[in-house]
Order: C-alpha cells, then sequence, then structure tokens
C-alpha cells in the first residue's frame, strides 16, 4: 500500500529540509507547494492571488502518483483543516496510508532567527517576513500526528524519527 506523508507547520521551522531528506532515502516524490507555486506565478497563466491553485495541483499529483503505487510526500503549510481534509481525502481516494508530520520550532528566538536567514532555493520564491509568520492564522489540530520539534535538535535526528515513525 502507498503511503501519503503530509508535512505542515510555520514557514521557517524545517519542514522542507526534512521532507526533501526523507524523499531522498525513501524514494518518495518530493511535492512542495513553494516549487508548484512559484512555477504557477511564472506561468503568467493566474494573475495576482493564487488562492489554492498550488495546493490543488499537489493534490492531482499526489494522487496520480499514490495509485501508481508510489508514496508520496506533500509539503506545505497546511495551516488550515480544509487544507488538511484534502490531503487526507486524496490520500484516502487512492487507497494510500496517510500519516502526517506536524514540524515545530518550540524556541521562538531559533525560529525567528532562521526566518530571517533562511536561504531561499526555489527561483523567485519571496519568503514572509517574521511578523507574518509569526502573526499566521495556523488551526489546532483535530487529528493524529508526528510532532518533530526542531528546536535545538540536527536535521539527521529529526529525520530519523519521521523514518523510525514511517
Amino acid at each position: 500500500m502507498p503511503k501519503l506523508i503530509a508535512f505542515a507547520g510555520l514557514p521557517g521551522v524545517g519542514k522542507s529540509t526534512i521532507a526533501r531528506e526523507v524523499a531522498r532515502r525513501t524514494s518518495a516524490i518530493w511535492l512542495r507547494i513553494d516549487s508548484i507555486e512559484e512555477a504557477i506565478r511564472a506561468s503568467g497563466v493566474v494573475p495576482g492571488d493564487l488562492k489554492d491553485a498550488g495546493y490543488r495541483a499537489a493534490y492531482a499529483m499526489a494522487e496520480d502518483n499514490l495509485r501508481l503505487g508510489r508514496d508520496v510526500i506533500g509539503d506545505c503549510v497546511n495551516d488550515w483543516r480544509v487544507a488538511r481534509q484534502a490531503w487526507n481525502e486524496t490520500g484516502r481516494r487512492a487507497g494510500a496510508a496517510i500519516m502526517w508530520v506536524e514540524v515545530v520550532c518550540s524556541d521562538p528566538g531559533e525560529h525567528r532567527r532562521r526566518v530571517e536567514t533562511r536561504t531561499i532555493d526555489v527561483p523567485g520564491l519571496i519568503p514572509p517576513d517574521w511578523p507574518a509568520v509569526s502573526g499566521r492564522d495556523y488551526h489546532r489540530w483535530d487529528q493524529d500526528r508526528l510532532v518533530i520539534d526542531t528546536a535545538g535538535r540536527s536535521v539527521e535526528s529529526c529525520v530519523e524519527a519521521v523514518l523510525k515513525a514511517l
């Protein structure tokens, strides 16, 4: 049975770094919303606010790959319940096992430093600043998930915790 591993967490907590490495080690398909949304913006087809276009594209790509029997990692903020529910529905339609990984950074100073100093590897992406990240409307969780706290931890230890839970 294919697995859908959905990552969630605020910008700057380390979720893409962890998701990328888990994908590399497991040969899973890595769907990064930042990359998808920047490709849509660059096309010029959708002017202004993309709304949920990047998420919808990711759900479709995830479902296609899950139906092929491939494991998929969804890497996005997933701050609203509606986004989380859409990933759950995608996995269910494809007959996949679904695992949620919420990445947090419990040290506000460390989180802020990461947000303000991170290197962006998606061409064209303009990252949010600290006020936008810290003021984001992040809905409470109402489902089981693995919580990975990256404060003071190495990427390797965080990746190992996810791999152990798989």
